[in-house]
């Protein structure tokens, strides 16, 4: 089963919502119409939201801002209460967003950048917040009131005042559904149900009762194969088992508006879980619940009310459904906090903010690079280098310069190059955007294949959303590596085996993708090529350079190859070896192989380097071959 949980639930999650689960229900609601109020007290455990007492961890003075439980807001105001990636928490209102990073002292309020007098923090598993952030996030007013108490006031929302944000996920003000447009499902909102992180997927959504009593799951995955209940059924029960858990009952509901199956099953650790699934819409819908209190399987008969209100679609004219997702005409909200930087993409496209890498399943992508500059870098300079850059790595037709444009991004000049690529299999256009700020480059690629002309006429869109704070980068980066093309070209890195005994200098351009040189099998990519080395401990030189052979045979006679055009008995790093040459077309990629092996040590050694023929430069050959050169053992074993 694909659950994303364990039975130790989210303690980050289960933080913000241990005040929650102490306050009562509706406080916030019962002041609709009117002015809600909170009143609080430095020091006090008792506090009022709109009349009713409330039980909260005592307010404190730190750095003479006031920190009160951000979970009262959520009661007394309904505003919205997130976690996001790397203990960012988001407080929601309407249209106004605001987020803070636990422990630090930066926060940001409807994209606008703050600086808090003292940042949150969690006290004895409470989460505290400063309360004039909090309160300018949602529009509240503070105001002294009697024996030192504290009030904030918000004007109530006109019923049915359940309107979208400009950006950003809708409140919760008068929500009683909450679902994803774009992924096109919704359920109940009951009061006490917590939003969870999903990492910025938006195929999974998680949820946690304020009482931490449940914990639930959603999951959407295209599937082109319509899929009835019986077969959604045997979906679930092999996945359970295939797990390891043990399936306490189950059940194929054919006769429900849209069919679904269902399981209840306990994993290895003891926990319970219902699970669901449905199909429509060409997608795949799962719904995990687990409850740390079951005992048996009966136990989750009292959510078939929750889980029974899921339905495979969304009612955008509805205004009662909170819209988890944040896509708007297509695009979808994307970034980094520690970078600070924000973007749109494509709404389809799978993201990884960790490493800010974007791309859909159609060859698509979008990459950002932040590096350290050269004192004398410029905008100027640096679209040379990567001229330079291109005329080393692609032969004569293989590439072309369509422009370089001067534009502005986030606020700093900066450049986009467009330039046409082909591997070999067809054309790519990239776009190149350049920045340079505060001795930092950011560098933006955004790739296209032909035939993609949705992602190609996208691209304007993602590079207008593009904010990118070069602050937050100075704040949290020190030095970091550089990208200058003309000073790392010709550099290398000496590597050594000394399980092996060999050392070798890689250039430092190349990327490893197996870099552990004492270990068997080391590779490194390189543009439109692959280094590898290969190692058989106690092997048969003999056997190897035969086996070689036959792998390179084509037996079949396939024309795209591969095609052995030379094998010659050699002398390489002082020993005896055999080399071949071969050329083939792999992926609709022509290439050329050279692959060398050799014995020394009672170890046979294989080297193969691959280039394919739109990269096969002058320069790029040099390079290889000084690599190959580069080899030596370091002990004078035979």
């Amino acid at each position: 089963m694909r659950k994303i949980c364990v039975k130790v639930l989210h303690a980050a999650l289960a933080a913000l919502i241990v005040l929650a689960g102490m306050l009562p229900e509706g406080a916030a609601r019962a002041a609709a119409g009117s002015t809600l109020m909170l009143t609080l007290k430095v020091g006090s455990k008792e506090a009022k939201a709109n009349g009713q007492a409330l039980a909260i961890a005592a307010p404190f003075l730190e750095n003479g801002s006031v920190m009160v439980p951000l979970g009262v807001f959520k009661k007394a105001f309904n505003s919205g209460v997130m976690l996001g990636s790397g203990e960012v928490v988001k407080v929601t209102y309407g249209p106004h967003t605001g987020a803070m990073t636990i422990g630090s002292n930066s926060a940001w309020k409807d994209g606008q950048k703050v600086k808090l007098a003292a940042p949150p923090r969690m006290v004895n598993g409470v989460l505290m917040a400063p309360l004039r952030f909090v309160a300018g996030v949602i529009g509240a007013k503070v105001s002294a009131g009697s024996g030192g108490s504290i009030v904030v006031t918000v004007p109530a929302a006109e019923p049915g005042d359940g309107s979208l944000p400009e950006n950003g996920i809708d409140s919760e003000a008068g929500k009683t559904k909450v679902g994803n447009s774009y992924y096109e499902w919704s359920l109940n909102y009951p009061a006490g149900l917590i939003i969870g992180n999903s990492g910025g997927e938006e195929s999974v959504s998680t949820f946690m009762s304020a009482d931490n009593a449940y914990y639930l799951e959603v999951h959407v995955s295209p599937q082109e194969a319509a899929t009835d209940a019986d077969e959604l059924l045997e979906q679930l029960v092999r996945g359970a088992e295939e797990s390891g858990e043990i399936v306490l009952d189950r059940e194929a509901v054919p006769q429900a508006p849209t069919p679904y199956a269902r399981i209840i099953s306990k994993d290895s650790s003891g926990a319970m879980w219902e699970g669901r699934q449905y199909y429509a819409n060409g997608r795949l819908y799962e719904l995990y619940l687990t409850d740390d209190h079951a005992v048996n399987y009966k136990d989750f008969a009292k959510y078939a009310g929750l889980l029974g209100s899921f339905r495979p679609s969304f009612d955008n004219k509805n205004r009662s459904i909170r819209d988890l997702s944040t896509v708007r005409n297509g695009l979808r909200t994307a970034g980094s906090d520690d970078y600070g930087i924000s973007l749109q993409i494509p709404a389809g496209w799978t993201a990884d903010n960790r490493h800010l890498a974007y791309e859909s399943k159609y060859g698509s992508y979008l990459k950002l690079n932040i590096t350290s500059a050269k004192a004398a870098s410029s905008l100027d300079s640096w679209v040379e280098e990567l001229r330079l850059k291109d005329a080393d790595s692609f032969v004569q037709g293989a590439y072309s310069e369509q422009g370089s444009t001067a534009v502005e991004v986030s606020g700093v000049p900066a450049r986009v190059r467009e330039v046409r690529y082909n591997y070999g299999s067809g054309w790519i256009t990239e776009y190149q955007v350049l920045l340079l700020r505060s001795g930092y480059r950011c560098y933006a690629e955004y790739a296209v294949p032909d035939g993609q002309d949705e992602d190609k006429t996208k691209f304007k869109d993602v590079l207008a959303s593009l904010k990118i704070d070069f602050d937050t980068i100075k704040e949290n980066f020190g030095r970091l590596e550089q990208n200058d093309y003309p000073t790392l070209k010709n550099k290398t890195a000496t590597k050594i085996s000394k399980t092996y005994g060999y050392t070798i200098h890689m250039p430092r351009l190349w990327t490893p993708s197996e870099g552990a040189f004492e270990m068997q099998n080391v590779e490194y990519r390189s543009t439109g090529g692959r280094f590898q080395i290969a190692l058989l401990p106690g092997g048969s030189f003999d056997y190897t350079v035969n086996q070689l052979k036959e792998y390179y045979r084509n037996a079949a006679g396939d024309p795209k190859g591969p095609f052995v055009e030379s094998t010659r008995d050699t002398i390489f790093a002082g020993v005896p070896a055999v080399e071949m040459t071969v050329r083939q077309n792999k992926n609709g990629i022509p290439s050329h192989i050279r692959a060398i092996v050799f014995s020394h040590a009672d170890v046979v050694f294989t080297l193969t380097a691959t280039l394919g023929d739109a990269n096969a430069t002058e320069a790029q050959q040099e390079v290889l071959e000084r690599t190959l050169q580069s080899f030596r053992f370091t002990d004078k074993g035979n």
